[in-house]
């Protein structure tokens, strides 16, 4: 869940306003952890329902909708599986130009002085094409013990650059007693989409879950989930709101951009941007893992003789070099954030999982529920969705206001 977005809290902070962020990041971490449980918990009992070993999330909707008892649901249940692994897949890709844009935007404050007569665009561009050399290096690797290795080694310069990150911001002049407690709606809802863009794992809470060993371990008391949930939370809380009040309105649009350009830091900022280049390719085996086997069936059914490794190769190149146009084309950090995580995010974390659970458990929840636990549990499923639909619209209305004032000169 930590990647490049993590970054970009702080800013998020100044968007919402100091106290109404502090409290809306709580909330938004339930309601994720909410939908993060409700997923695999509905994802496992469809599961073991259908003699599968794992479902990934678009095929978990498809038997959703297989095993209801809607005549009109188990006649559409490709599409709305189609539907899913749409939204994943523009998820993912969000999530993607957003660490490219992270490393660019980095490289150009550390390189920028070096380009004298372009304009900050004309360096992203650059920035992000030098970039795109390694990020295409990292994407070839197929082995999922070989994308484990790359999350282990993005967590540990995660972990030091944002410790580095962080003791710089606490270490400057607290600003809080001069900040506003709220803002104003657009900017609060420009927060929401930024937090939920935040936790990032959304999408990969399934095929994580179906790696393990012992899945059970997974919603435990003390399990992945409920750990990392808490420390994500607890993190991310302290992350906006020490970077915040450390920078005040002088806050970037990412909090590396904050600090000093000088040895040390620089040395830092080189690994984070390491480390987005890594999150890019752990982002990307989501899409590979989900729709590479149907491609590739299908396009070796119509090209016969095309070698395998260039069909996969060229499958991976195609999707890296979508999410490097993405950035480029949008090559703003503090708008393409928020409209993933307003969106896609939203929908992956508040409307599909409730929505689904719902459908699972119908026929079960008449045999295991009273009326009244029945009737609670639904009525708080749909509250998820109603808020999960305001957050989409609102954030779309929000994102188009400031896309316009970006770009409408």
């Amino acid at each position: 869940m930590f990647n490049a977005g993590c970054f970009s809290l702080p800013y998020a902070w100044r968007l919402g306003g100091l106290w109404v962020s502090f409290v809306l990041s709580f909330v938004i971490a339930g309601f994720n952890w909410y939908g993060n449980h409700i997923l695999v918990r509905s994802s496992q009992h469809l599961a073991q329902k259908s003699e599968r070993s794992a479902l990934d999330y678009g095929h978990f909707a498809k038997k959703v909708c297989d095993y209801s008892e809607l005549p009109f649901l188990q006649r559409n249940s490709k599409m709305v599986m189609y539907v899913v692994n749409v939204t994943i897949l523009f998820y993912q890709l969000g999530m993607c130009s957003v660490a490219i844009l992270f490393i660019s935007d980095n490289m150009v404050n550390l390189l920028g002085g070096y380009f004298p007569g372009y304009s900050s665009h004309a360096q992203t561009v650059i920035m992000a094409s030098i970039a795109l050399v390694f990020i295409l290096f990292t994407n070839m690797f197929t082995e999922m013990r070989v994308v484990s290795a790359f999350a282990m080694v993005s967590s540990v310069f995660f972990v030091l650059g944002a410790f580095v990150v962080m003791q710089y911001a606490i270490r400057q002049e607290n600003q809080w007693a001069s900040l506003p407690a709220s803002t104003d709606f657009t900017g609060t809802i420009m927060f929401i989409g930024m937090a939920m863009y935040s936790f990032e794992g959304q999408t990969m809470i399934l095929p994580v879950e179906n790696k393990l060993e012992t899945p059970d371990d997974f919603l435990n008391n003390f399990g992945v989930l409920p750990t990392t949930m808490i420390l994500c939370s607890v993190f991310m809380t302290g992350f906006g709101f020490y970077g915040y009040t450390g920078f005040g309105d002088k806050i970037a649009s990412t909090i590396t951009t904050n600090v000093p350009k000088d040895g040390f830091y620089s040395v830092v900022n080189i690994f984070l941007m390491i480390q987005s280049a890594l999150g890019h390719s752990i982002a990307m085996y989501v899409v590979f893992d989900m729709f590479y086997n149907g491609f590739q069936r299908k396009f070796r059914a119509r090209f016969p003789h095309c070698p395998k490794f260039a069909v996969d190769k060229g499958f991976r190149v195609f999707w890296v070099l979508v999410t490097y146009l993405m950035a480029v084309l949008v090559p703003k950090l503090e708008i393409m954030i928020p409209l993933v995580g307003v969106s896609s995010g939203t929908l992956c974390a508040l409307v599909y999982p409730p929505l689904f659970e719902m459908i699972t458990f119908w026929e079960d929840w008449k045999v295991t529920k009273t009326k009244a636990q029945r009737m609670l549990k639904i009525g708080i499923n749909v509250g998820v969705i109603c808020v999960g639909f305001f957050a989409i619209g609102a954030g779309l209305y929000a994102n188009a206001l400031a896309i316009n004032d970006a770009f409408g000169a």
